[in-house]
């Protein structure tokens, strides 16, 4: 059932409004002198970090995909470690929305929308937008931005939440729309000085970080240049969110261009998984108007054969495949020319829709790459997904057991533990379904309600074991739990905001 937008709107409007109130409470910041000076402590910036990604994975809205998350890890990881303080920790999310933007926040937090991926023509471009917003990090403006903020503003992506979540259920396409706009005129003006006198450093420093990074540095002011031209002269029609956090003029695309200079085409290093990722991103992206299927027959009637890549090749399989239609899905994959760099992902495809078509194929496919590739997400977690599918507990029991080795390779990934959880929910293993959402909660810092999970395990019958090891989790994670976490789950509880 969809929810009224009016409803989701006013809901946003007042969860905004609480926790712009919190951290204005929360903001007790020595005077460092001019505002201009004040930066967060790391303790409040780690803090608003934990905020966001709280919200991200509450609202279900990262990109969870593993062949999208890794290449986004790795792509912002290569350039982090060029950028001015590559010791800095950072971590990248892709949010799964339709919207062109991309921003920075306090403790390196960079989150990337999926429709600026698809609107990107090239890797560079991408790595451009993302070098761009590890720059903001590194100088520290993000910092500056929230502490100067303190009771007049709020993190654009909580008010971007209302928007993305507006879009993802209500009928209307234009409530989004509104939100997004009231959302960043609430922190515009407050900004727009910062704003301007910070977006030309971090042109230069990200230019910098593409250098060295081996990535065409004009691939920043070809993507602003791109935004340009898309923009409308008459503010009446929407722009995308992109150039209202991040305002663009032809000055400012001129001089990016100028900084990139001259670069020799041997030294620029282009993944060749950046198109096939970005034919990916636009399978699971939510709120593109036409269905994957249309869109690549349409691309395929209107284009030589000649025109058409790999990549395209690949998201028409991959559109098939969810589109159930496994015999053409197959039919589509045999005819693509795959590289040492791309083979891995079409095989993983392949399998997917051999397992579709015969179980016991696909099962073999998958068995073939688990033993080339042991300890890699990217394999594990869709074999997982096949196996679950098989009635035969052996089969089930063996899925449970890669979940459990994925969350001790990568016992920070939130995702792996609700994929745990979920699986021992269906073998029937209660406590350990229940043990391993208490982990992702905390992972995702809502401590309060893994304490609370964890609690209700205790309720039921435990061998020793077990009780003692529940008992010290919820020792070690009530002592994490922050006064803010406790009294918004107490009201949340009180009028029933957690469903």
């Amino acid at each position: 059932m969809k929810i009224k937008p009016f409803s989701v709107f006013l809901n946003c409007l007042l969860a905004v409004a609480s926790i712009q109130t919190s951290f204005a409470n929360e903001f007790d910041l020595p005077n460092l002198g001019t505002p201009s000076d004040s930066i967060l402590s790391p303790i409040k910036e780690k803090e608003i970090r934990d905020d966001i990604i709280n919200q991200i994975y509450q609202y279900n809205l990262v990109m969870s995909d593993p062949l999208i998350a890794d290449y986004i890890e790795q792509l912002g990881y290569r350039l982090a470690v060029n950028s001015e303080n590559p010791s800095a920790p950072f971590d990248f999310f892709m949010v799964n929305d339709n919207i062109v933007n991309a921003s920075a926040y306090p403790g390196g937090l960079i989150v990337i929308y999926s429709g600026l991926f698809l609107r990107t023509q090239s890797e560079s471009e991408l790595a451009g937008v993302v070098a761009h917003e590890i720059a903001h990090a590194t100088q520290r403006h993000v910092s500056r931005a929230f502490a100067n903020a303190k009771k007049n503003t709020i993190p654009t992506l909580l008010g971007m939440l209302g928007a993305v979540l507006v879009s993802q259920y209500s009928d209307s396409r234009d409530a989004p729309v509104a939100i997004v706009t009231a959302a960043s005129a609430m922190q515009q003006q407050s900004m727009i000085n910062f704003t301007r006198s910070h977006e030309k450093e971090a042109d230069r420093v990200g230019i910098s970080t593409l250098k060295k990074s081996n990535f065409d540095p004009k691939g920043m002011a070809d993507f602003f240049e791109l935004l340009m031209r898309e923009t409308p002269t008459d503010e009446r029609y929407q722009m995308p969110e992109y150039n209202r956090t991040h305002p663009l003029s032809i000055n400012r695309v001129t001089e990016a261009k100028n900084r990139a200079g001259e670069t020799n085409p041997e030294d620029i290093k282009e993944s060749e998984l950046y198109p096939f990722i970005k034919e990916r991103i636009r399978i699971f992206t939510k709120n593109i108007e036409i269905d994957n299927v249309s869109y690549y027959r349409k691309l395929f009637h209107d284009t030589t054969k000649d025109k058409i890549t790999q990549a395209q090749i690949y998201g028409y399989a991959l559109a098939l495949y969810h589109a159930n239609e496994n015999k053409a899905a197959l039919k589509t994959i045999q005819s693509i020319k795959t590289t040492d760099f791309t083979q891995l992902l079409v095989a993983i495809l392949k399998a997917n829709i051999h397992a579709e078509l015969n179980w016991e194929i696909g099962k073999k496919k998958f068995e073939k790459l688990y033993d080339f590739y042991p300890e890699s997400p990217i394999v594990i977690e869709p074999y997982i997904q096949m196996l679950i599918k098989s009635t035969n507990i052996k089969y089930r029991l063996q899925a449970r057991n890669l979940a459990r080795k994925l969350v001790q390779i990568y016992p920070e990934n939130a995702n792996y533990y609700q994929l745990l959880a979920t699986i021992n929910q269906n073998a029937g293993k209660s406590i350990e379904a229940n043990e391993a959402l208490a982990m992702k909660e905390h992972i995702i810092n809502n401590n309060y309600r893994a304490v609370r999970i964890l609690k209700n395990i205790l309720k039921g019958e435990l061998d020793y074991y077990q009780r003692a090891r529940i008992e010290a989790k919820i020792t070690k994670f009530e002592g994490l739990i922050t006064d803010k976490e406790r009294s918004l789950e107490i009201q949340q509880e009180r009028t029933g905001g957690r469903h």
